[in-house]
């Protein structure tokens, strides 16, 4: 990820690090590009209505930047909805693949020894960042990587109401056709792993495959271990909902909801952003390796 640094104007030269953005030396003026990182070019004793250009200028651009990329709305991860919502693919055609991302549906979210927001929210929030985010590693960013709608999927975000229907998630799942039905919580119990199961029963080579991927491209993001599992095993019960009609079917535990290290990762209160700003393209990454990298 190029990182780049802002030159502040001034009598002499200054520079500070300013990691939130990922210009190109045509979106503002007092960098160069060097082919590795962003070089600051001296601004020699401007006066003070030049500098104050300078800084309205930078604040343009950067408003600029926040509305082209579409930032998700901040409040998303306050948010208990019935509703699922859909996204097409943005910034390029679609890639021939729909995937659906179900939220958890527990009728006791929030009951459930969360120390961070609720269970509820908390799969909402990342599938919200996954399908439409603009962050790759803590940065905004335009690349098509940064998100599975952006890498050419459709996208449907299930309902995460505490209604317990994750069966009317994995219905919808089937009824809109998906082709991957990637299902997100965070776990509970105090351990430290992070979990990629599929059905004990009915699991595929697809299923496997996805699996794999993501415990390989997404757990190493996560506190802790990283195990690959089927339900019906130690770490849980039957999960009806892994039996979605899509070739590709995952469960994923998380994090752990009740270990502060994992919660600190995640973010809440006032840290919403710590993980969703970081890892959530790591879902598309995961699917793209397992799908062949589809593009229109």
């Amino acid at each position: 990820m190029q990182r780049n640094v802002w030159f502040t104007p001034g009598t002499q030269m200054q520079s500070r690090a300013c990691n939130v953005f990922n210009y190109s030396t045509s979106d503002i003026g007092g960098f160069v590009n060097t082919g590795k990182e962003i070089t600051p070019v001296a601004f020699i004793r401007q006066s003070y209505s030049t500098r104050l250009w300078h800084v309205f200028a930078d604040l343009k651009a950067y408003l600029a930047l926040l509305v082209g990329l579409s930032v998700p709305v901040l409040a998303t991860h306050t948010v208990i909805t019935p509703n699922d919502i859909s996204y097409d693919e943005r910034g390029q055609g679609f890639n021939g693949f729909r995937v659906y991302l179900s939220s958890p549906t527990h009728t006791n979210s929030g009951g459930r020894g969360e120390l961070g927001w609720e269970e509820n929210i908390n799969g909402r929030h990342w599938g919200y960042y996954a399908a439409i985010g603009n962050y790759v590693d803590g940065f905004i960013s335009s690349s098509q990587y940064r998100s599975l709608t952006s890498r050419g999927y459709k996208v449907t975000l299930s309902q995460n109401d505490r209604n317990g229907d994750f069966i009317g998630n994995r219905n919808r799942s089937d009824n809109w056709g998906a082709d991957v039905h990637l299902v997100t919580h965070s776990n509970a119990a105090g351990g430290n792993y992070f979990l990629a199961m599929v059905d004990d029963a009915t699991n595929t080579a697809s299923d496997l495959t996805l699996r794999a991927e993501l415990a390989a491209r997404v757990g190493p993001a996560v506190p802790g271990t990283e195990i690959e599992s089927t339900d019906n095993s130690p770490f849980t019960g039957n999960l009806g909902e892994l039996r979605a009609v899509a070739p590709y079917n995952v469960y994923v535990e998380l994090f752990f909801h009740d270990t502060q290290s994992h919660v600190d990762w995640f973010g809440s209160g006032d840290d919403w952003g710590r993980s969703v700003k970081n890892d959530p393209w790591r879902y598309g990454w995961a699917i793209d390796r397992t799908l062949g990298y589809p593009r229109s």
